[in-house]
């Protein structure tokens, strides 16, 4: 299915992606925010392929989201954001890998990425991790354009809290990988696109406020099971951390403050011991692409 709200130069793109991938019992959904642009139109034009269809104000993403969750009658459900795309073949090799796989509930891989689709810039991956390994590093790793998961996955975990704006795949995902097997399959299925107005670029700062919330709810649940609640200052260091890299870059410095506070508060020793490894990596990378730049300076005399 695929959320969308004034996505009119892109949706076109995002709709036939989706109906030319050639698979039979192909079940499409569209739920449109009550568009004020051109999208209507582009809906209406591929109506007669469009299994059902909506226009109507609603409460951001999630909503419409869990609308199409809700219409759906599928084994096999995902979203499909709508200014993203499908590349051809995507639908049938994820059914036949879940035909393979009866054990697992979600499949992710990789997604290609660029300002348009004729114009790819780069590769978001996907690589395999445990549910533990994710709390503890806040690594999510699933491009969420190339993830399917099975309609009973849904029904456990529920459908995605529509009060995140930005957390709201990272959020489920963490759900799905708590109560379900998950498994990374190499290769580029989709293509994420990058632009000013996407979601991604525009409401960077909203993770700060969303992010420890999430996680400060996520460590209160009584039901968590006992290695999870064990490491819950190392990943709320984490988290303080990662929210003053943001500020930082946004050039916030009250708040910046506020959170390397939080995060020493939290544990000095694992606030210190993050901020060793994370320069340590950054030496590394830094020293990595300095070889490759001579190597490749060298190569051009």
């Amino acid at each position: 299915m695929t959320p969308s709200y004034n996505q009119g130069d892109y949706l076109e793109e995002t709709i036939r992606s989706v109906l030319l991938q050639g698979y039979e019992n192909l079940e499409y959904i569209v739920v449109d925010g009550g568009s004020t642009d051109d999208s209507i139109k582009v809906i209406e034009r591929y109506s007669p392929w469009i299994t059902w269809w909506v226009s109507e104000t609603d409460r951001g993403q999630a909503d419409a989201i869990n609308k199409g969750f809700a219409k759906s009658t599928g084994e096999i459900i995902g979203w499909l954001n709508s200014d993203d795309v499908l590349y051809r073949g995507f639908v049938e090799r994820r059914v036949r890998e879940f035909e393979q796989s009866p054990g697992i509930g979600l499949i992710y891989g990789d997604v290609e990425l660029g300002k348009s689709s004729d114009a790819v810039s780069g590769k978001m991956l996907g690589r395999p991790i445990d549910f533990l390994t994710m709390v503890r590093t806040l690594e999510v790793p699933i491009p969420q354009q190339s993830a399917l998961w099975r309609a009973e996955v849904v029904e456990r975990v529920g459908g995605l809290d529509d009060r995140w704006e930005v957390v709201l795949d990272r959020e489920f995902f963490m759900r799905v990988a708590r109560d379900f097997k998950i498994a990374y399959q190499p290769g580029a299925v989709g293509f994420f696109r990058l632009h000013p107005n996407s979601k991604s670029v525009a409401h960077e700062l909203k993770w700060v406020d969303e992010l420890p919330t999430m996680y400060r709810e996520f460590f209160s649940d009584p039901d968590l099971p006992e290695p999870v609640a064990e490491i819950e200052r190392v990943a709320m260091v984490a988290v303080e951390r990662l929210c003053a890299q943001l500020l930082w870059r946004n050039r916030c410095f009250r708040d910046w403050f506020g959170c390397v506070g939080r995060a020493v508060s939290q544990s000095p020793h694992q606030f210190a011991r993050q901020f060793v490894v994370d320069g340590t990596r950054r030496k590394i990378r830094g020293a990595v692409r300095r070889v490759t730049d001579r190597a490749g300076s060298d190569r051009k005399l």
